[in-house]
C-alpha cells in the first residue's frame, strides 16, 4: 500500500523496488497505489485517471485509484493530494488487497493511516509500516498546519493516528537509525524488539556500478546534483558557494531536476555566477539520470540546517552508492554518517560556504585513481547493508510471526 509508486521517480520508487524484490522472492504481489503525478504534480502521459485501473506489471498486480494531483507549495492542494488518496483507496481498494497475508505500507504521507487501518482491519491482518518521513514533523517544518486553534487541533490529530499505526503494526521499520530510538520515546507501546532499521534500497536495475568519469586534463572538474530542487535541499546556500569560488578553480555545478525552488534558484545563480559555472538541466526522465551521472566526477546531496532533518536520509545516497559515485553531502545528521562510514566521500555541514568551498577545491585536487578508490568504497558498503534482496528479506523476517514475537499477539482493542 503506497501512494507512490513506478515510474515516479526518487524516493516515490522504493515500493517498485521492493515490490519486485518480493515477487522474485516467490511471493504473490498486489499494490494498491495512486496515478502518477510525483514530482510535477501532473499526471503522467500515457495514465487517464479512472475510478479503479489494474494491470500486471514485471509478475505484480497494481491497482491504481484516483486522487488529486498536485505537488507544488500550495498547502491546500497537498492535503487535497493526501487526503484524496486516502479516501480512494478506502473506498476503492479493497478488492487488491482481498486474502492477503501481510501488508507492506510505505508510511508517507500520514492519511495512509485511514485505507491501512480500514483494510487490515485495526492491524487484524499483520501489516510492516516502514517510515519513511516523520509525522507530524514534515508537515511542521514544510508549514503546511494553520496557524491558531486550527492548527494545534490538526496537529493533535495527525499524532494520535501516526501514534496508533505505530502501536498496531507487526513491525515499525525505519531508514535512518536515529528515528528508532525517536518513536519508542514518543510511544510507550512501542519498544525496541517493535521497531527494525531497514534502509531504502534503489532500483538497481537502474543505478548500476560504473568507475567515476576520468579526469582529463583541460576539463572542469564536474560536481552533479539530480533530484527534487524544492526547498529542504537547502539548494541556495550550495549555488552561492559555488558561484563564490575563486576564478582559478576549474569547477562546474550541474544540477538536473524540477521542483517548487527552481525558479528562485535560477534567479539566484544569474546573480551570483559571473564565471557561467552552474548549469541547469531541468527534469529528465528516470531512465536517462544512470547516463546524466556518468558525466559527473562527484554527486551533490544537499538538506537544509535543520534538526527535523538530521533524522532524514536521502534516497539519493544508496543510488549513489550503488553506482559507485564519489559523493559531496551538505547534510548532518544520518545522512552524514551514511556517507562517511561508506568511505564515498565529504561531508560538510549545512550553512558552511567555506568549508564547502573548502571541500570542491580539495576534490578538484584528486587524481582518477582517488575519485576511483572513493566510488568502489562506497558500492561495497551499499552491497554490505543496502541491496534490494536483503531489505525484502528483513521486511519478510520481520512480519513473519513467532513464538516470542509479542507485538504480533497484544491486545489490538
Amino acid at each position: 500500500m503506497t501512494q507512490w509508486y513506478d515510474p515516479e521517480p526518487g524516493p516515490a520508487a522504493i515500493p517498485g523496488v521492493l515490490a519486485r524484490e518480493f515477487a522474485a522472492a516467490g511471493h504473490e504481489v498486489r499494490v494498491l497505489t495512486g496515478f502518477p503525478n510525483y514530482p510535477t504534480g501532473r499526471v503522467y502521459p500515457g495514465h487517464r485517471q479512472t475510478w479503479r485501473r489494474t494491470s500486471t506489471v514485471d509478475g505484480v498486480t497494481v491497482t491504481r485509484v484516483p486522487l488529486y494531483a498536485s505537488h507544488d507549495s500550495s498547502a491546500v492542494g497537498r492535503a487535497l493530494n493526501y487526503l484524496s488518496f486516502a479516501v480512494s483507496a478506502t473506498v476503492l481498494g479493497a478488492r487488491s488487497l482481498r486474502g492477503c497475508d501481510m501488508v507492506w505500507v510505505y508510511n508517507s504521507p500520514a492519511t495512509v493511516a485511514l485505507p491501512l487501518l480500514v483494510h487490515t482491519r485495526w492491524g487484524r491482518l499483520p501489516y510492516f509500516l516502514h517510515v519513511q518521513d516523520l509525522w507530524p514533523d514534515s508537515l511542521v517544518h514544510s508549514g503546511m498546519f494553520p496557524d491558531g486553534r486550527a492548527g494545534r487541533l490538526a496537529l493533535a490529530a495527525v499524532s494520535k493516528t501516526v501514534s496508533l499505526t505505530e502501536r498496531l503494526a507487526r513491525r515499525v521499520g525505519v531508514i535512518s537509525p536515529s528515528v528508532a530510538d525517536l518513536i519508542q520515546r514518543r510511544n510507550r507501546h512501542v519498544g525496541p524488539d517493535d521497531v527494525v532499521y531497514v534502509p531504502n534500497p534503489t532500483d538497481e536495475g537502474l543505478f548500476t556500478f560504473d568507475e567515476v568519469r576520468e579526469r582529463r586534463d583541460g576539463e572542469p572538474f564536474v560536481l552533479m546534483y539530480s533530484g527534487a530542487i524544492g526547498d529542504v535541499q537547502g539548494l541556495e546556500n550550495v549555488v552561492e558557494a559555488v558561484g563564490a569560488l575563486p576564478s582559478d578553480v576549474d569547477l562546474r555545478l550541474v544540477l538536473v531536476g524540477d521542483g517548487i525552488a527552481l525558479d528562485r534558484l535560477r534567479a539566484l545563480a544569474s546573480r551570483v555566477d559571473d564565471g557561467g559555472r552552474i548549469e541547469f538541466v531541468g527534469r529528465v526522465p528516470k531512465e536517462r539520470v544512470p547516463g546524466l551521472m556518468k558525466q559527473a566526477h562527484a554527486h551533490l546531496v544537499s538538506l537544509g540546517a535543520s534538526e527535523f532533518l538530521e533524522h532524514t536520509t536521502p534516497s539519493k545516497i544508496p543510488s549513489l552508492l550503488a553506482s559507485g559515485a564519489v559523493v559531496v553531502g551538505v547534510i548532518a545528521g544520518d545522512g552524514a554518517l551514511l556517507i562517511t562510514e561508506s568511505g564515498a566521500g565529504t561531508v560538510v555541514p549545512p550553512g558552511d560556504a567555506g568549508g564547502l568551498q573548502d571541500a570542491l577545491i580539495s576534490l578538484t585536487h584528486l587524481t582518477t585513481g582517488d575519485l576511483r578508490g572513493r566510488g568502489r568504497s562506497g558500492r561495497h558498503h551499499y552491497e554490505a547493508h543496502f541491496s534490494a534482496d536483503r531489505a525484502a528479506a528483513a521486511i519478510i523476517d520481520a512480519t513473519s510471526p513467532t513464538s516470542s514475537d509479542q507485538h504480533a499477539t497484544k491486545d489490538r482493542s
